[in-house]
């Protein structure tokens, strides 16, 4: 299976090609009040600050909002957690501030006009399931998702399209005329008719038990339909056992190596879109497949990734209401009997209800919401990709949080706030190693650089500026203005010491990560200079070469003396 996609490690690790400068040694009397050295920003895939998005809802099922950090209370494993981060944002897409279209070759700033530039804050991958939907099942999948395309998606929507099959792929775009005709290119995967038909289900059950007694119920099962389908009668019947068992290990082969592909892709997707900067969903539409118990394993480790890179996967049950076939008959078996057929109907409910089940696993273990039973379509589409109307985020840092890659469940109560119901993320896993302050620190903005979230811990202010030397080049400049009115300083050596990372990002109109650069301000004031610093806080640039279009910036800063983050977006437009 082709999978192309991006994981956030090896993103960052194509920029790690320079090594950072040494910490200068501590300062000496006639050493500069303020130095700054630029790193390459390295970010890892793991999680110190826990983030969990909450939704409140009224006994109408409208979300609430206006609700403040102290009506909350979270629990991790039962204990309780201090709330140490505390946003609340509404659907409403607010535009940043960001530079207008100006003369070629002048710098022009921000504020001379207002940007046309509509920043993406949703990000939607569309998972259709084409190794396992039927034509039938995905003829209606089809018009439901284009008919939600044409009317759900929002201008700061960006939407992609995979199947799991990876015969279909469109990256993340707002050309809804590509995602359509990427649509209707969706087909279902091409499998060998197998006589005799065994399901991957029944497969698996005959492996896990004896296929050499007669008592157990899946081989027995299987023997039948292979003497039926094939039409084994007298001498010929004894080959049945042989064939039967054969065949049970090759579907159950194949199978396995489908599923574990099939998790294999919805991981790696989690993965990429970690660098999305905004909300970040998956749509999974499937009817299902059934998760053997030694794939158990690979399954948490979605839910794993999914939960650390703040991906919520929704699913869509593709076959709506469904009921199993009363008679329980094999297709081209026309010798069947009502016995066997009774069996057959019997493994079906049982597949059916195991396949609904893996939906189900997936939804819940992301915080997302599985759709079943349901033939409205479209209004499970719409259901799934809408935004609640307010979301609240907690983050917290876990006290005593031990290294040994535990999973903590999470639970988010409101203990004053009656009538009202909290659905929130179930929990998050231990990194499974001891880690330094420097990981820790780096984790840490990278959460803050691949949210969407403006953060005011400490105040900053952010302007851009462009020139262009040429009509398809241009020279981006963003000012980042620091208050220090806010930052811990603390006494080193008869200096006021602080350090404070700055971190620039930079992402194109569809939300893709283009380039980053960070740097580090080495604040050792002298008493005398105090006050003169306070007052007037300083200036930090960053440039990045870029062709004409339009971009989003994305400013994080952490001072090291209080772990304080604040972040800030803007948007750039070059024409």
């Amino acid at each position: 299976m082709a999978i192309r996609f991006l994981c956030v490690g090896v993103l960052m690790a194509a920029l790690a090609a320079q090594t950072p400068a040494p910490t200068p040694p501590p300062a000496e009397t006639g050493a500069p009040e303020i130095t700054t050295r630029e790193e390459t920003p390295v970010f890892q895939s793991r999680v110190s600050l826990v983030r969990v998005p909450v939704v409140v809802r009224d006994r109408t099922g409208k979300a609430v909002g206006g609700l403040h950090k102290e009506d909350f209370q979270l629990r991790d494993k039962g204990k309780p957690q201090p709330v140490a981060q505390f946003a609340m944002e509404g659907s409403a897409v607010t535009k940043p501030k960001g530079a207008a279209p100006q003369e070629t070759g002048v710098p022009q700033p921000a504020e001379q006009g207002k940007s046309s530039v509509v920043l993406p804050t949703r990000f939607i991958a569309y998972v259709f399931d084409d190794l396992h939907l039927e034509m039938s099942d995905l003829m209606q999948v089809r018009l439901a998702a284009t008919k939600h395309m044409q009317q759900a998606l929002r201008p700061a929507d960006r939407a992609a399209i995979y199947t799991l099959s990876g015969h279909v792929s469109i990256q993340f775009t707002d050309d809804r005329a590509m995602l359509e005709a990427a649509l209707q290119k969706i087909m279902p995967a091409a499998h060998p008719h197998d006589m005799p038909p065994i399901s991957y289900y029944i497969a698996e059950q005959v492996e896990k038990g004896d296929d050499r007694n007669p008592q157990n119920p899946a081989y027995a099962l299987a023997l039948g339909e292979t003497i039926a389908c094939l039409n084994l009668q007298g001498p010929a019947a004894a080959a049945a056992p042989d064939i039967t068992r054969s065949k049970a290990r090759q579907i159950q082969r194949e199978g396995q190596t489908e599923t574990r592909n099939t998790l294999l892709m919805l991981k790696t997707l989690a993965s990429r879109m970690a660098a999305m900067p905004g909300d970040r969903s998956i749509i999974l539409v499937s009817p299902g497949f059934y998760l053997a118990d030694d794939l158990r394993s690979d399954m948490a480790q979605i839910i794993d990734r999914a939960a650390r890179s703040n991906v919520i996967v929704n699913t869509l049950d593709a076959r709506g209401v469904y009921v199993s076939d009363p008679v329980g008959d094999l297709p081209n078996c026309p010798a069947i009997s009502a016995s066997l057929g009774e069996q057959v109907r019997r493994y079906e409910d049982q597949e059916n209800i195991a396949k609904g089940l893996t939906l189900d696993e997936l939804a819940d273990g992301t915080g997302g919401t599985p759709f079943r039973s349901n033939n409205d379509l479209f209004a499970g589409f719409n259901s799934l990709a809408a935004p609640p109307e307010y979301i609240y985020y907690l983050g917290f840092y876990p006290e005593n949080l031990k290294p040994d890659g535990s999973y903590h469940a999470l639970k988010v109560t409101l203990p004053n706030q009656k009538g009202l119901s909290v659905k929130a993320r179930k929990g998050y896993w231990a990194p499974a190693h001891a880690e330094d302050e420097a990981a820790q620190t780096s984790r840490e903005i990278q959460e803050a650089v691949f949210s969407r979230d403006e953060v005011r811990d400490l105040p900053i202010d952010v302007h851009t500026e462009f020139f262009k030397p040429t009509d398809a080049d241009a020279r981006l400049k963003v000012i980042t203005h620091l208050d220090l009115r806010a930052a811990r300083f603390r006494k080193d050596e008869g200096r006021n010491r602080d350090d404070v990372t700055v971190v620039c990002a930079l992402f194109d109109r569809n939300g893709n990560f283009v380039n980053g650069i960070q740097k580090v301000v080495e604040m050792r004031l002298k008493d005398e200079s105090m006050p003169g610093r306070l007052s007037e806080g300083i200036n930090v640039g960053s440039e990045f070469d870029v062709k004409a279009g339009a971009y989003m910036v994305r400013v994080v800063v952490r001072d090291a003396g209080g772990r304080q983050i604040a972040a800030e977006n803007a948007a750039a437009e070059i024409p």
